[in-house]
């Protein structure tokens, strides 16, 4: 209930700018939620400033460490805040992540493409963007087509709270953690994985026999990852976190690679580690694991 009342004295000498009055504005207590200290956070000026950058219809809402700016209808957007991103964070903190963001963090919910595309052109010039949404580290935001679901929403979060635990995580794992989450589940406190759309990418590669091994993917640095076998890579990247959180080692390696990484920037050596297995055996194990796996609506 403390948590409660200072969230709430926050919220009381903000506002969230759309045409709604103050007084109708919604507060709804997020239980076990790991972002407590909110004084940290100066969202007058964020929120005067982003406001001033927007029309009328959009609603601008401080969230824990972050500032939702949303043109969707005020119920969509506090289902998604209160559905996804509240949870999202819970589950990143409880036994995962550790440090957390000491900065506020943008989240634009666009209602469909078109907005989507035209804000993005607006505020940040940028053209060339995914059809899904994206996240720009140097501003501190995310934008979202939240029309096409909230599974990238999750997988931007995770780069966005990564950043702040984890800033040197190699591309491979980064995406790698970031693409697992598109599909998932947030319930007691935790986040799982699921098979999703990338799957095809990775059996095929292993059908035909285009397969690039792990230790190459270990290898890769950011341009090679970003690059043209980039589709593959993060299929790969993706299903092999699954494989070690199918494993109960996703954690494990996460926190081995975080607090060691100086002794190993590439995670190669934490992996044989933790499966106690030379790389050929477990790749072998994993193409076989993979291969198997369906994709289900």
């Amino acid at each position: 209930m403390n948590y409660f009342l200072l969230i709430l004295s926050v919220f009381l000498s903000l506002s969230c700018w759309n045409n709604r009055k103050e007084d109708e504005i919604k507060k709804i207590e997020v239980k076990n939620n790991r972002f407590s200290d909110t004084t940290i956070f100066n969202y007058d000026s964020v929120i005067t400033e982003t406001k001033n950058l927007l029309t009328d219809d959009f609603i601008i809402q401080p969230f824990s460490c972050f500032v939702i700016i949303s043109n969707l209808q005020e119920s969509e957007t506090d289902k998604i805040i209160y559905n996804t991103i509240a949870p999202a964070a819970n589950c990143f903190y409880n036994d995962f992540f550790q440090k957390r963001p000491d900065e506020l963090i943008k989240v634009f919910l666009f209602k469909d493409e078109k907005s989507y595309r035209y804000w993005a052109r607006k505020l940040f010039d940028d053209d060339d963007v995914s059809y899904f949404g994206y996240y720009k580290p140097s501003q501190k935001t995310m934008l979202m087509n939240i029309s096409t679901g909230t599974g990238t929403l999750v997988h931007e979060l995770t780069h966005a709270f990564v950043r702040y635990d984890f800033p040197d995580i190699p591309a491979w794992f980064n995406e790698g953690l970031g693409s697992l989450y598109e599909r998932c589940s947030l319930n007691n406190g935790e986040i799982i994985g699921y098979v999703n759309w990338r799957l095809p990418s990775l059996q095929n590669a292993i059908k035909n026999k285009t397969y690039t091994e792990l230790d190459i993917l270990f290898d890769t640095d950011d341009d090679e990852f970003y690059g043209e076998k980039s589709g593959f890579y993060y299929a790969q990247a993706r299903y092999f976190c699954l494989y070690m959180q199918e494993k109960n080692l996703l954690k494990k390696f996460y926190k081995l690679l975080r607090d060691n990484f100086e002794e190993d920037k590439t995670g190669k050596s934490f992996v044989v580690k933790m499966f106690e297995k030379d790389l050929k055996s477990i790749e072998k194990e994993f193409k076989s694991w993979a291969s198997k796996l369906t994709l289900k609506n």
